[in-house]
């Protein structure tokens, strides 16, 4: 295959991507909706890509009014070496992820009450970090695994590069989210090479209260 191909390919698959992902949105005591952006979101519920359906390009204010709608509730955040992680939850939702060379539909599994969504970024610069690998297991007060698994590389409307699955919580409660984190692979310049190179760990309690919203 040809650098020119190789290339066309890779530019096809990331709109793809960016397109057909949808997305996920973390202090405990944070009761309130929020944005991708961090900023408090409407009383809608859902999103409105009708005028997108003609797969034209979306225009800024219509990512940023997808995200708005998109019912996320923070859940908490920690800080692990040079890197930042944040916790948040909305109701499940269904994504598309590649598997091979295809993009495949992920929809809510029954009984999968919540999407779980982390957000890594550098503790200083706050970028955020892709091409990291990300385990989540989620522990209860009695310290069973509710949950456990590697998250989806993912983007959403509006939202920014993410991590995230839908997940099961059994009921309202607290929970620890436990985390292994990756050093990210992506290609950085000389003044962040030394940073974001070894594996971390990170824990990040929160509560659940039935629902994101």
């Amino acid at each position: 295959m040809s650098t020119l191909t190789r290339t066309s390919t890779t530019a096809l698959a990331v709109v793809a991507l960016a397109l057909g992902a949808a997305g996920c949105g973390g202090d405990d005591a944070g009761s309130s909706n929020v944005s991708a952006s961090g900023t408090s979101a409407s009383g809608q519920t859902g999103h409105d890509m009708s005028s997108m359906a003609s797969g034209s390009a979306p225009s800024q204010a219509q990512q940023e009014a997808s995200a708005s709608t998109m019912q996320m509730q923070r859940m908490g955040a920690a800080t692990a070496g040079d890197e930042k992680v944040e916790l948040d939850a909305s109701d499940p939702v269904t994504f598309s992820v590649y598997e091979g060379d295809r993009l495949v539909k992920h929809a809510p599994r029954e009984g999968e009450n919540a999407h779980l969504m982390l957000t890594l970024s550098d503790a200083q610069s706050g970028d955020r970090l892709p091409d990291a690998t990300i385990t989540l297991r989620v522990t209860d007060e009695a310290g069973k695994v509710v949950s456990s698994g590697p998250q989806y590389p993912m983007i959403g409307m509006g939202m920014g590069i993410h991590y995230g699955d839908n997940v099961t919580l059994p009921k309202s409660g607290k929970y620890v989210a436990q985390l292994v984190i990756g050093p990210p692979r992506i290609g950085r310049h000389s003044d962040v090479t030394d940073r974001w190179n070894t594996t971390t760990k990170a824990s990040i309690p929160f509560t659940w209260k039935g629902a994101a919203r």
